[in-house]
């Protein structure tokens, strides 16, 4: 997937690791946000993220008017604290459905530099506790292949 300079998307970091949340109006981006926010993430933006490449990492960045702005579907606009940039380490599409159990490796590329990427039902299914965990194992380096087994 490559990515344009600025996306309809929403983008947090989490203990140091970056996150960018893609999908249609309505798919969830700020509803997961505000939860991540709940676990101890920090906003980068909501709505719209812009992206620049820098030495080889994707940074993230909110549209100057819309920094610090969350909307919570359904009751309104709010302002919470906000990172001025942060790096990108994982980029999450947002899918009504998604079947794939353990799904393949995906990239998401912008000027250059790929990021993992991961589709994921948007649902209320989805666990933000997981993505998080997730997210943190992506910036560490620390998945594994898909066709992974334990040692006998």
């Amino acid at each position: 997937m490559v990515l344009g300079p600025s996306l309809h998307a929403s983008a947090f970091a989490y203990a140091g690791a970056g996150c960018v949340l893609l999908g249609d109006s309505g798919t969830g981006k700020s509803r997961i946000l505000a939860q991540a926010l709940m676990h101890g993430a920090r906003m980068i933006a909501d709505d719209q993220v812009l992206l620049r490449a820098e030495h080889g990492v994707l940074i993230a960045k909110a549209h100057a008017t819309l920094e610090g702005v969350l909307e919570l579907r359904g009751m309104g606009l709010i302002t919470v604290p906000f990172l001025a940039s942060h790096p990108i380490h994982l980029v999450v599409q947002l899918r009504p459905q998604v079947h794939e159990r353990l799904p393949e490796p995906e990239t998401a590329e912008y000027e250059g530099v790929a990021v993992p990427c991961l589709t994921v039902a948007s649902g209320p299914s989805l666990s933000v506790p997981s993505l998080l965990l997730y997210l943190k194992a992506v910036q560490e380096k620390r998945t594994l292949p898909t066709d992974w087994r334990p040692k006998a």
